[in-house]
């Protein structure tokens, strides 16, 4: 989805008050970039965000997708390091948000399904994606397996 400075804000907004919106219970925000630079500009936005939630609706995790192979030593020890200093101030020492920081790709399967599984009592999941082609197609792939009596559903806007 694109997201607004003032749609995200008024979306976390209209989850602490009664609104039409009230249907929302959680907000999962997947951010991929290839390099921390790709998303400095998003950080004041996403704090904004987080401070406003005062429902706990917004869970948000940015995922950077250039790094070395998970088996790399660096990234092993960037990896050790954001969890622990992310274990102790509940906050990531690269953005300094609570918004969790990922090293690689996003795998959607597993997200989908940890999601899923959370949210047993919801039969329908919207999900929005706005990227380039190819990760829009993975997102409706992974969409489209997840079957049974919960459906995700996928909608794109491509650039």
């Amino acid at each position: 989805a694109v997201v607004s400075t003032q749609s995200t804000g008024n979306l976390v907004q209209r989850s602490n008050t009664t609104s039409t919106i009230s249907k929302v219970k959680k907000v999962y925000f997947i951010w991929a970039s290839r390099t921390q630079k790709q998303f400095e500009w998003l950080l004041d936005i996403i704090g904004k965000c987080e401070k406003e939630d005062k429902e706990g609706i917004l869970d948000t995790h940015i995922f950077i997708t250039r790094f070395f192979d998970k088996s790399d030593l660096r990234t092993t020890i960037l990896y050790i390091c954001e969890r622990q200093f992310q274990g102790v101030s509940n906050r990531s020492m690269f953005t300094g948000l609570k918004a969790v920081t990922h090293f690689g790709r996003p795998n959607f399967d597993r997200m989908f399904e940890d999601i899923r599984l959370t949210h047993e009592d919801v039969r329908k999941f919207g999900v929005f994606v706005c990227g380039p082609p190819a990760m829009s197609d993975a997102v409706k792939e992974s969409c489209s397996k997840i079957t049974g009596k919960q459906t995700f559903v996928a909608y794109a806007e491509n650039f």
